[in-house]
């Protein structure tokens, strides 16, 4: 599959409910970004602001089993300059694929705001790949206007992240938390 970057363009609807991480109940692999529904998704000063430091680098976690099949994992990129990339990388979906072969890849790329022990981060594109809609399918949202808005509180222990924030599997929201660690 090939990379996605955050100049590419298409459209892409990923409507309902789901939750955190989960794959979409609507398709075979309409994989959420692990961080959309959990980040602040509006409003936010431009600036990263002051505290964005503990939050800068690489931050992966482990894969995750998704039933009946496959994984997933996630990696989530902030740079010093604010700019933040949120990856949902599923693999293994389809049952004509191995556990290692990429089936649906989606990055949010946005802007990160820091006050205090909380982030917001203001999306700028969402860029979706699937196989199942072909080997060369690739989509991108540019329009957030109605998506959930939220913050996200978080701690950075040693070379552990760890965001807290609410998930959306039915009609009341739950808290979740994630740990993320640190890519050397």
């Amino acid at each position: 599959m090939p990379e996605i970057r955050a100049s590419e363009s298409a459209v892409i609807r990923l409507g309902g409910r789901s939750a955190f991480g989960s794959v979409h109940p609507g398709g075979p692999a309409r994989v959420v970004t692990w961080l959309s529904l959990a980040l602040v998704l509006g409003c936010g000063a431009d600036a990263a602001g002051p505290g964005l430091e503990p939050l800068v680098g690489r931050w992966q976690s482990r894969p995750i089993a998704l039933s009946p099949r496959g994984t997933m994992d996630r990696l989530f990129v902030v740079r010093s300059d604010g700019a933040s990339e949120n990856h949902t990388t599923s693999r293994g979906l389809y049952p004509d694929q191995t556990a290692d072969q990429i089936s649906a890849r989606v990055v949010l790329f946005g802007r990160i705001s820091v006050q205090g022990d909380r982030f917001v981060v203001r999306p700028d594109s969402e860029v979706t790949q699937d196989v199942f809609y072909g080997p060369n399918h690739r989509a991108v949202r540019r329009d957030f206007s109605g998506w959930r808005v939220d913050t996200v509180r978080y701690a950075v222990r040693g070379d552990e992240l760890h965001p807290r924030f609410s998930s959306y599997p039915a009609d009341a929201p739950e808290p979740a938390e994630q740990v993320l660690y640190r890519v050397r």
